[in-house]
């Protein structure tokens, strides 16, 4: 588990905290190797330091390597306390935050902005999909609009991607893209995900009657204004799809198809973890 090390709180603080490259590392490095620094390589303990060039020799493999090295921060030409501003907006917005917003924050062009906010992406997948969901479960799918890809410049067109929602409730959320909406399609992606279930809950469409075979299901009948019949709701999930979606119309008005699955990810850990939000930058500072 990790320790809160700096309760930030703002921007303003984000900038204080990390403002220098050295700053940035040292952060780093605590995050990234608690229990002292590892080779990326080859994983051998007590490398040799070489201050001069601020890396370590791995005594084992001879690797050299820095404290980015095989982080989303590795070879990038932008420095650190850039990337750390832009983790932190990708953290702590709700709702998401723009590759241009994240441009005028750091003064960097568009192209590297969205490079960059690509790239916090990935790394905010490391713990959503780490272990299986169990205890009370709620089961929804959605359609998305997503861009076309691959059509001549000047024509834009929408399609629906299905989209099934998966929440434990006090717990993680998974987001995740469907090939289609028969059964078998959502049990090929659910099954994968659940461990000891209590109850499962989920809307009265037939496709779901399969989810009896991982534990006691109950249905509401959303077509007949059922909302809630005692614990049985899935409401955990359309709140976690109506935040998706205000982020999606409202901050990024649409995504390719290409990079969905990034969207979605980057809204299921922060979803996830909503109870804990100061831990977010250093979760995935930690695992970037």
């Amino acid at each position: 588990m990790l320790q809160n090390e700096t309760k930030i709180k703002s921007l303003r603080e984000v900038r204080r905290e990390f403002s220098t490259q050295r700053k940035c590392e040292i952060r780093l490095k605590r995050l990234r190797w608690s229990d002292g620094v590892k080779c990326p390589r080859c994983g051998a303990k007590h490398p040799l330091y070489m201050r001069k060039y601020r890396r370590w020799q791995c005594k084992s493999c001879r690797y050299q390597f820095s404290v980015t090295a095989g982080t989303i921060f590795h070879r990038s030409k932008i420095d650190l306390p850039k990337w750390f501003v832009a983790v932190w907006l990708l953290c702590h917005s709700p709702k998401g935050v723009s590759a241009k917003q994240i441009e005028r924050e750091l003064g960097v062009h568009y192209e590297t902005a969205w490079y960059m906010a690509k790239r916090i992406r990935r790394a905010m997948k490391h713990d959503v999909f780490e272990d299986k969901l169990c205890g009370i479960i709620e089961v929804d799918d959605a359609v998305v609009r997503a861009s076309g890809d691959g059509l001549p410049k000047g024509h834009v067109k929408f399609e629906g991607k299905n989209v099934l929602g998966v929440a434990e409730r006090g717990g993680f959320l998974r987001m995740m893209i469907l090939d289609g909406l028969k059964a078998h399609d959502i049990k090929r992606v659910i099954a994968p995900n659940l461990d000891e279930v209590q109850e499962i809950y989920s809307d009265a469409a037939s496709r779901l009657f399969f989810l009896a075979e991982f534990g006691r299901h109950e249905t509401v009948a959303h077509v007949y204004k059922e909302y809630v019949i005692d614990e049985a709701h899935v409401n955990t999930i359309e709140n976690a799809w109506s935040l998706f979606k205000r982020g999606l119309i409202g901050m990024y008005h649409h995504v390719s198809t290409k990079y969905l699955q990034d969207y979605l990810d980057e809204f299921a850990f922060r979803y996830s973890h909503r109870h804990e939000k100061a831990r977010l930058m250093d979760l995935v500072l930690a695992n970037a």
